[in-house]
């Protein structure tokens, strides 16, 4: 058996095993043996054994993988951005498109467009009537009616009126909703732009423009026509069989409570002459909070009239 099968290229010693001869070189020559190297194919990391690379590898490369298809996947997700992003901007220009197609009237405030209103009314009443065979015609809004003249009762759907039974004690609101500040451009006669001070606007059919009015009896007006229109609509529902025993019993003591002279306190524990005053303050702040909507519609009647 040969006992130097390790030999010391310095000192020439021998040695049998490899670990003696290891020993050796870092005793007295300060040196190791470098051992045999296996490197990851996938990343730096380096073993002594085979097996312990193999070992390390098979994580190594699903790790890899896993980087790859995140890879893959983000740049498909950024692929789609930016193809969502086109859409969005050719969208937006076709909306700055159109915004400048768009007659300026729509975007004036209440102020401007009644000021223009009041521009035209004295134009045509000086300049620009023409009679044919007696009868006037300018170029006013003559969509808008007077409060009172609404007439209601013949112009909204049974739906709509369901929907006001429907809303029980918040019948008020509802109706106010559908009429003055919905779809019904025509009844835009009212402008509420400060809840601080004490007036309001409504719009003069003779004048053919907004003027201005005490607040309060204003909304007392609003709310006395619309309390009638709410009378008329539950007497027509009612005779017609159309309405429910509980929705009857609600509206009933909501009529009863809107004719009531006793002294109401709201939920909020905040105190009311009657139960009307509560609801005219619930009305005010309601008119109020649709005040952008209404100038808008308003502006844009200008714009079809023209």
């Amino acid at each position: 058996m040969d006992e130097t099968k390790y030999q010391c290229e310095i000192c020439n010693k021998g040695y049998s095993s490899k670990s003696s001869f290891s020993n050796h070189k870092k005793i007295y020559h300060n040196t190791v043996i470098k051992e045999n190297v296996y490197n990851c194919r996938y990343c730096e990391k380096n073993y002594t054994k085979r097996q312990s690379r193999w070992i390390h590898e098979k994580k190594c490369i699903l790790i890899e993988n896993a980087i790859e298809n995140d890879i893959d996947k983000i740049l498909e997700e950024n692929e789609m951005v930016k193809e969502e992003r086109n859409k969005l901007k050719d969208q937006v220009i076709k909306l700055q498109s159109k915004l400048l197609k768009t007659n300026r009237l729509d975007t004036k405030t209440f102020k401007a467009i009644n000021r223009i209103l009041m521009e035209r009314s004295y134009n045509n009443s000086h300049n620009n009537t023409i009679t044919n065979s007696n009868n006037v015609i300018n170029n006013n809004i003559q969509q808008i009616c007077n409060i009172g003249n609404e007439e209601l009762i013949n112009v909204l759907t049974e739906q709509e009126k369901r929907q006001i039974l429907n809303a029980k004690y918040n019948a008020l609101e509802r109706i106010v909703e559908i009429a003055h500040c919905g779809e019904y451009n025509q009844f835009k006669n009212i402008i509420i732009t400060n809840l601080k001070d004490n007036f309001a606007y409504k719009y003069d059919q003779t004048k053919k423009y907004f003027i201005t009015i005490e607040k309060n009896e204003l909304i007392d007006a609003v709310v006395l026509h619309r309390i009638t229109d709410i009378e008329a609509i539950y007497d027509e529902l009612k005779d017609a069989n159309k309405i429910d025993k509980r929705t009857k019993r609600i509206i009933q003591e909501f009529l009863d409570n809107c004719n009531s002279v006793e002294a109401y306190t709201d939920k909020n524990g905040i105190k009311y002459p009657n139960f009307k005053s509560y609801k005219n303050n619930s009305i005010k702040i309601l008119l109020y909070n649709n005040q952008d909507r209404i100038t808008k519609d308003i502006a844009l009647l200008i714009t079809d009239n023209e």
